[in-house]
């Protein structure tokens, strides 16, 4: 499956979202560069999913990094780079910040297409809570979104970041970007919810962070609150749903959860960071694989 020609990491919303945070960014030849901040007055540049990657480029980049001092290049690439941009580069396939591997949906295939090509306890389980009489609403419910997230949190034992990330993700909206939230409830009850990146120059959305309530898990309310994005992206003409990271090892049920849906996995390139302060980036590196053991 081919990916979106632009992703939403690299568009103008995303880059206001990056000054909302505090972050300084460039355009290089278009291609959005951020600066993130380490501590002791360090910081590294960062560049997620580009497509555009030539030694030209990477010079300019460079002297980018020389004026901010950074002790390296991050760079995410959205597709394969010639090796030979890197020939006059100190470069070291590195971990990435985004999920090497993500699930996308084709949404021009017909309903019933693919609710064929769905895991058969994943339809059973959508029909299970359409009977349950389970609602799925689009809404600005923030709190509640953000009570549902830390409920989760402390469920699964995984980190999230603080209250003030997610509000500032739904801060910026044109009419080409959003961060939507979508909500499945039962009675007046809020059971999951969904916070869906609505990218609209690529016709695709991307589902990036999701909650579920401890409460009346049989009633299946995730399955159906995912279907129901499903048909309205589909309503306003989205191409594809990126169901966001898998990884069988480190996530091994909610991989389970967004593979039942079908779809088709797609594989980024590794990661690379081009250094300039190679003492202080073997120093980063060492520091962040203590924490990894932690």
């Amino acid at each position: 499956m081919k990916l979106p020609v632009h992703s939403f990491l690299q568009s103008s919303e995303w880059e206001r979202i990056q000054h909302i945070y505090g972050r300084k960014t460039w355009r290089v030849f278009d291609v959005l560069i951020i600066r993130h901040d380490l501590p002791g007055g360090f910081n590294y540049l960062y560049c997620p999913r580009p497509r555009l990657v030539t030694d030209s480029w990477l010079l300019a980049v460079r002297e980018i990094a020389k004026a901010e001092q950074s002790i390296f290049l991050k760079i995410e690439p959205a597709e394969e780079i010639p090796a030979g941009e890197f020939k006059n580069f100190n470069f070291k396939v590195s971990k990435s910040l985004q999920s090497p591997q993500t699930l996308l949906l084709d949404l021009a295939k017909q309903e019933e297409e693919m609710l064929s090509g769905m895991h058969e306890k994943t339809r059973y389980n959508i029909r299970l809570a359409e009977r349950k009489d389970v609602q799925v609403k689009k809404g600005d419910t923030f709190k509640i979104f953000w009570n549902m997230l830390q409920e989760t949190a402390r469920r699964d034992g995984f980190h999230i970041h603080p209250e003030d990330y997610y509000e500032k993700l739904m801060a910026v909206k044109t009419e080409n970007f959003s961060n939507e939230l979508f909500f499945a409830k039962q009675e007046g009850d809020f059971l999951a919810a969904a916070m869906v990146n609505l990218y609209r120059p690529s016709k695709t959305a991307t589902y990036l962070h999701g909650a579920s309530s401890s409460q009346r898990r049989e009633v299946m309310a995730p399955y159906l609150l995912h279907w129901r994005i499903i048909q309205e992206l589909k309503r306003q003409n989205f191409r594809d749903y990126d169901l966001g990271g898998i990884d069988q090892v480190k996530w091994p049920g909610v991989t389970r959860f967004k593979r039942g849906f079908g779809g088709e996995t797609v594989e980024f390139p590794a990661a690379v960071d081009l250094t300039f302060k190679p003492h202080l980036h073997y120093l980063f590196r060492f520091v962040n694989f203590l924490r990894a053991k932690i």
